[in-house]
């Protein structure tokens, strides 16, 4: 995922739309951030005696990897609608426009 972000990066910034790109990084970290919240939630139940079910939290982060993917998807369907904007003959990925 990493470098499909920076190729993000790179193809915003000479759209002049680098605020799409933060924007999305400034998501993808508040997810992360929720998963280590998460993550040491369930250690310290995990040391006060609550059991844990693995397969609940792999359920969980395989949630937010999805969640993760869906947010890069649909930036790239943003810079492809940028990308062509203007073009007759593209369909949108949004109808409702991208600015």
């Amino acid at each position: 995922m990493n470098s499909r972000m920076k190729q993000l990066e790179d193809r915003l910034s000479d759209q002049h739309h680098k605020d799409l790109f933060l924007q999305t990084q400034h998501t993808l970290q508040a997810i992360d951030d929720l998963a280590d919240q998460h993550r040491r939630f369930q250690s310290i139940q995990a040391i006060s005696g609550v059991k844990i079910v693995g397969s609940e939290e792999a359920l969980f982060y395989d949630t937010l990897n999805d969640v993760k993917e869906l947010i890069v998807a649909t930036l790239e369907k943003t810079l492809s609608d940028l990308e062509h904007k203007g073009d007759k003959n593209y369909d949108k990925n949004f109808k409702d426009g991208v600015e």
